[in-house]
């Protein structure tokens, strides 16, 4: 069941998030006639079919039918559930969450987040502490080893958790926190054959993770010596996704940055910024997600992915490439010498060298021809040949521009004159467009956008339905001709049931407001229709037009199954005569 908020407190936060505003900082938007238009955020494509309407407060694209209120855009570019989405809405507005609010059930899940905040704020102090003293002792003499400095280690929160089983559960038992609140903020850990319950991190360097918010979230536990796993991460919580969040992105709060470095761990965010990069993130794994891509754009325009070295830092940056530019990022990439990873790299030839690596950034396409290049074996004339065959394809699929600089390179490269690749693309298969790349790994649309089939009858409903909202006077002949009855699509049948009981209460229908509250599928719907223009006719007359074209319809559905009824050869002679009376009486309404 959908949490209930106040309407006057919906209504609120409905207006002090503009649609636009809002809208705007995902995707460009252009004026075109009473709507604003921009690509899709939601799907790929090179058209604009994506629509917002300002005074409906109200988002449509025509190319995969997603669309809503700014609570739906948010649920859906943010994945977040509605009170989540509600949440980070009222975040945004500087509003706090009603205490009125008719779902206790919400109050109760607030009251307990705060309590795993607290716990793991507690926690993070306890670890520091613990570095501080007598038994953080190997935990000090490793990062003294990494170079890691105590204004670094002050300024990450950086904190010891020693060797044994019960160390901070104790020390927040005693505080007062349960054993329940310690497991769900993934502090502590049960053994599924014991049942025992002991602390998650034992012996290893803890690295807190902080929300923008400046929350400590979860925390990352790595190892002194060549056990694995080497490093031990705090896992999905009710307040933690790895997937929401980028290690150190909260030092970016109310700084300008030009743009951002992304990294795969947290020694290369501290080693960067040491060595003065301070707008470095890592991004909790390497792989990136389309969540945090999205985080990213909320900040910057341009990213770096300056991930490891090694053949899985490379591959792994190929994936962030293309979620990133999927997402609009202007992206290039950092490679770094002999698979060393940046942390390493700046701590040896120092920020000059990086700069220098960073001017040096390839774009996403020069990046991918050089990782081609590794699958073949330049140094013979067959690998060489293979080589040129496949960056051809890759670079026929590009703009003309663009394709003259990668043939100039691979003409380096390869050593084939520019005339002869250019021939050779011409004869290649050019790739065909992918669209938005999904975490599981396979391409394809984001989400399957929920769509009404169009036939006569849903297209009359939709006209219906628009039209009530255009005046009281149309819902009242609406209602006075038994149209709630004549719905057939469930989420016109809630929209319409809204729209009266509006007017029934003498105020206008707040369109944004009504559907905010419908599930994002039903919201989609009513999008759809909302989307459409009006025919210019009096709205009165097109509500009696849609009511007799939809009983037609109607008619004539029961006409034909009473057809097939009529030749049906197990009806009895009495049978057919009624069903024939039947006939007629529905071909005479037809006719008058």
């Amino acid at each position: 069941m959908r949490v209930a908020f106040p309407d006057a407190w919906l209504d609120e936060l409905i207006a002090k998030n503009d649609i636009v505003s809002v809208v705007s900082s995902y995707v460009e938007l252009k004026p075109k006639g009473r709507r604003l238009w921009g690509l899709c955020p939601l799907h790929g494509e090179k058209t604009a079919s994506f629509s917002v309407s300002p005074d409906k407060q109200m988002f449509y694209c025509f190319g995969c039918h997603a669309g809503g209120t700014v609570i739906q855009f948010v649920m859906q570019m943010e994945r977040l559930s509605f009170v989540e989405a509600v949440q980070l809405l009222a975040q945004r507005a500087g509003m706090t969450l009603p205490e009125n609010t008719d779902d206790a059930a919400l109050q109760r899940e607030r009251a307990y987040k705060e309590r795993l905040y607290e716990a793991c704020k507690q926690a993070a102090r306890f670890y520091m502490q613990t570095f501080l003293g007598e038994e953080g002792l190997p935990g000090r003499q490793y990062l003294a080893q990494r170079g890691i400095s105590a204004e670094a280690v002050k300024r990450f929160g950086i904190g010891f958790a020693q060797e044994g089983w019960d160390h901070l559960k104790n020390h927040l038992l005693a505080q007062g926190f349960t054993e329940q609140e310690l497991l769900d903020a993934g502090l502590l850990v049960r053994n599924p054959q014991k049942g025992s319950v002991y602390d998650a991190y034992r012996g290893r360097v803890i690295f807190p993770i902080v929300g923008v918010n400046g929350r400590v979230l979860g925390f990352g536990a790595r190892v002194m010596n060549d056990d694995k796993p080497k490093y031990i991460n705090t896992g999905d919580t009710p307040i933690y996704n790895k997937r929401n969040n980028l290690y150190g992105l909260h030092l970016q709060k109310g700084r300008r940055v030009e743009d951002l470095v992304i990294v795969e761990g947290y020694t290369d965010v501290i080693g960067l910024y040491e060595a003065g990069v301070t707008n470095a993130v890592a991004s909790l794994g390497t792989a990136l997600t389309i969540q945090q891509a999205r985080l990213l754009k909320r900040y910057v325009s341009r990213v770096y992915i300056a991930y490891d070295g090694d053949a899985a830092g490379q591959n792994a940056t190929i994936r962030g490439l293309d979620i990133l530019t999927g997402e609009g990022l202007d992206v290039r990439v950092i490679v770094f010498p002999d698979a060393m990873d940046p942390d390493e790299f700046i701590r040896n030839r120092g920020k000059d060298a990086f700069d220098a690596l960073k001017d040096e950034a390839l774009s996403l396409n020069a990046f991918k021809l050089e990782s081609m290049a590794r699958d073949y074996d330049l140094s013979e004339e067959n690998g060489r040949e293979r080589y040129a065959i496949a960056a051809c394809a890759f670079i026929s699929g590009l703009q003309p521009v663009e394709q003259g600089r990668y043939f100039n390179r691979l003409s380096q490269k390869t050593g084939y004159p520019v005339d002869a690749l250019i021939s050779q693309a011409k004869t290649g298969k050019v790739p065909r467009e992918r669209p938005p790349y999904r975490p599981n790994g396979t391409w394809n649309n984001i989400r399957e956008a929920q769509t009404i089939e169009e036939t006569a009858r849903t297209r009359a409903e939709s006209t219906l339905l628009h039209t009530m909202l255009q005046s009281r006077g149309a819902t009242l002949k609406a209602v006075e001709q038994g149209a709630a009855e004549l719905f057939s699509v469930q989420a016109y049948q809630k929209f319409a049931a809204e729209i009266i009981a509006a007017y029934a209460q003498e105020t206008e229908p707040n369109c944004a407001r009504m559907m905010s509250a419908m599930p994002p599928e039903e919201a989609e719907i009513i999008a759809a229709v909302l989307g459409k223009d009006l025919p210019g006719d009096d709205p009165e007359k097109v509500v009696s037009d849609c009511i007799r074209r939809i009983r037609r319809i109607e008619t004539e559905a029961e006409l034909e199954r009473l057809g097939v009824q009529l030749a049906d050869s197990t009806k009895t002679v009495q049978q057919k005569q009624e069903i024939m009376l039947e006939i007629q009486r529905l071909n005479r309404e037809l006719r008058g």
